[in-house]
């Protein structure tokens, strides 16, 4: 009867774990992570899910749930037929979240009223924590033995449920991800020092990230080290040169050099000099004789960047070429 039972319970329908999309946002103040599932059966419906995750509370906090430090949000997998039952501390260092299908107790198993959980793996929910510090490793980790035996799938023939009879196989683990990262804001050298957005940071060995809305850019997992960062901006050219301009140029000539962002924004025939000659091409596009320069569209000074502790940020400012006198 033992042999029986066992080749009975190993032919239920098992689910696999991960997380995925794993990153540091919001100028390296929290983690976001996506939790993925998949099936091994075709035509499997799931209906109830709980999800108990460990974490480091040096890293985060302690009752992350009841103090407000952790967002759940819906992907794929949780559409229209399913809804969010809670999310709650289960300990000081562990926290749940419990979805469930509406329909779970009405109908049978169809596409009308569950999902199919796919074979490949697929979003269920995205998650967000607020870092508390970031020299700390996240210590994220799904809680298997308070998993195991807490999955349901619908049947396709009877209202009854039926368990998962192993969920507990896990692919990966944020246990050891170091919550240090390099980052900072990039604001135009104006008066206002207005945000600059779709600016790619390139920063080598460590990727490239872009700045959002806000100009914020951020790497996550950076180990400690120097780093140089170079920047380009996909944002369109729409600044015009006036005589300000010119006359910075000129004055830079004469007496009061340009130095930093500015000399670049200066240097407008891109020859690593300003001389009377972008002050000429300067003029010409004022008078309409010539538009538009060589040089990039967007200039940035490299920055050099160092990380240690598992934290580094950099600041910094660009130009539209031409705007010599930071008045846009």
């Amino acid at each position: 009867m033992l042999t029986m039972l066992s080749i009975v319970v190993t032919a239920q329908p098992q689910l696999t774990w991960q997380f995925a999309n794993v990153e540091v946002i919001n100028a390296g103040t929290q983690l976001q992570f996506d939790v993925e599932v998949r099936a091994d059966a075709a035509t499997t419906f799931h209906r109830d899910l709980q999800v108990y995750f460990d974490y480091n509370t040096a890293g985060f906090g302690s009752d992350i749930v009841a103090n407000g430090f952790v967002s759940v949000t819906p992907l794929a997998l949780m559409n229209t037929h399913y809804v969010l039952v809670n999310s709650a501390d289960n300990t000081a260092s562990k926290f749940a979240v419990i979805t469930e299908a509406s329909n779970e107790m009405t109908a049978v198993g169809s596409a009308a009223d569950f999902n199919a959980m796919p074979s490949s793996f697929t979003g269920l929910l995205r998650i967000t924590i607020d870092i508390l510090d970031n020299t700390e490793t996240a210590g994220i980790v799904f809680d298997q033995a308070l998993m195991d035996g807490g999955q349901y799938y619908q049947s396709t023939s009877t209202f009854d449920p039926i368990k998962y009879a192993d969920p507990s196989i896990y692919s990966n683990d944020l246990s050891a991800l170091a919550l240090g990262t390099l980052y900072g804001t990039i604001t135009y050298a104006n008066v206002t020092s207005d945000p600059i957005a779709s600016c790619l940071v390139n920063g080598g060995p460590i990727g490239s990230a872009l700045s959002d809305v806000n100009g914020d850019y951020g790497f996550s997992n950076v180990s400690d080290g120097a780093y140089t960062l170079t920047t380009t901006c996909s944002l369109p050219y729409t600044y015009t040169t006036d005589v300000g301009d010119a006359n910075v140029l000129i004055n830079h000539i004469l007496a009061t050099p340009l130095t930093g962002v500015f000399f670049l924004a200066g240097d407008v025939d891109a020859n690593a000099t300003i001389d009377v000659s972008d002050v000429n091409l300067m003029i010409n596009n004022i008078l309409g004789s010539a538009f538009g320069y060589p040089g990039p569209d967007w200039v940035f000074e490299d920055q050099s960047a160092t990380v240690t502790g598992g934290i580094g940020t950099v600041s910094y400012q660009g130009l539209m070429i031409g705007d010599a006198d930071g008045s846009y």
